[in-house]
């Protein structure tokens, strides 16, 4: 698709049901943690469900490209960023319906894990402590299993309400998510709009006390107080930390143009202000090629890459 094609329809985007912001041609680097990426063609905010398939419909029938955007956490724009429509899903979706004497809960896809985690020890509910130090969405954080301390998000799912590309709503048991490390079988054109989980019970002062330990061990052992980055950059290998291979192949503090490893954690990757997509993927192929002449592992990317080269 040429990006004038799609230029030719932005009225039609306009449609009187969409309540949500519509943007054109905006940095994506404004949207991520890493603060890297081109312009998006159309960035919509979908502020409901109604609004989210009013801007599917419209790209299915227009048959334009889309991606689903969370908060950007775990997301690299290459330099000539997106040519289609990026559903942006931070401004919406940010219900929470507490069930079964708040024993179970019904979270909008658009609340920020940190959030939930908080509301939960104020109702007495453990379940969600280690997600406290997890920045990004709850949407997001189903569809990557995203977890940290021996906990993922597998530990506390019943499942997802989810909304197909034709704007079809169904419940997905987490039974049939095929959840395993930092991954689910739910497709990119597949949009997570609620999410259910299931809670213990514990006295609030003790799930604060477990938050801040979890919060304060994350400012310790990673890179969140280094300059903008996207996180764990590969996944684990089994057996095995992958910022300990990174580190073992001498790889702290190397760089590529703006983007270097960090020192304080190996397997993140950071931006020092000047950092483009390239120098980020080129540094990735480094570090993947050094582990792998070093110890024969082959690194798996963690973060996900999209766009176009600049």
């Amino acid at each position: 698709m040429k990006n004038k094609n799609l230029s030719r329809q932005y009225p039609l985007i306009f449609v009187e049901r969409f309540k949500g912001r519509i943007l054109f041609k905006t940095p994506m680097a404004d949207y991520t943690s890493f603060g890297i990426g081109g312009p998006a063609d159309v960035m919509a905010f979908p502020v409901d469900e109604n609004d989210l398939k009013e801007i599917l419909s419209f790209a299915v029938s227009k048959k334009f490209p889309f991606i689903i955007m969370g908060l950007g956490t775990n997301l690299l724009v290459r330099d000539g960023g997106y040519r289609g429509i990026v559903i942006n899903m931070r401004e919406g979706l940010k219900d929470i319906i507490w069930q079964d004497g708040n024993a179970t809960a019904i979270v909008g896809a658009g609340v920020r894990t940190p959030v939930f985690a908080a509301q939960c020890a104020e109702h007495g509910l453990t379940g969600m402590e280690f997600a406290a130090s997890i920045p990004g969405s709850m949407g997001g954080a189903a569809v990557m299993n995203s977890g940290a301390y021996g906990r993922d998000m597998s530990y506390v799912m019943d499942g997802v309400e989810v909304m197909s590309r034709k704007g079809a709503k169904k419940f997905l048991p987490a039974t049939k998510m095929d959840l395993a490390y930092r991954s689910s079988n739910i497709s990119a054109d597949t949009v997570v709009t609620k999410v259910h989980v299931r809670l213990g019970r514990d006295e609030p002062a003790n799930i604060k006390s477990r938050i801040k330990e979890f919060v304060e061990r994350r400012k310790k052992t990673t890179a969140t107080i280094a300059p903008a980055n996207a996180g764990s950059i590969f996944r684990n290998p089994e057996g095995v930390a992958a910022g300990r291979l990174i580190e073992e192949a001498g790889l702290k503090g190397r760089r590529e143009g703006g983007a270097e490893v960090s020192e304080i954690h190996a397997n993140y990757i950071v931006n020092n202000g000047r950092a483009r997509a390239s120098d980020v993927l080129r540094l990735m192929a480094l570090v993947r090629d050094s582990v792998y002449s070093r110890s024969g592992v082959l690194l798996e990317p963690e973060i996900k890459v999209v766009g176009e080269d600049g």
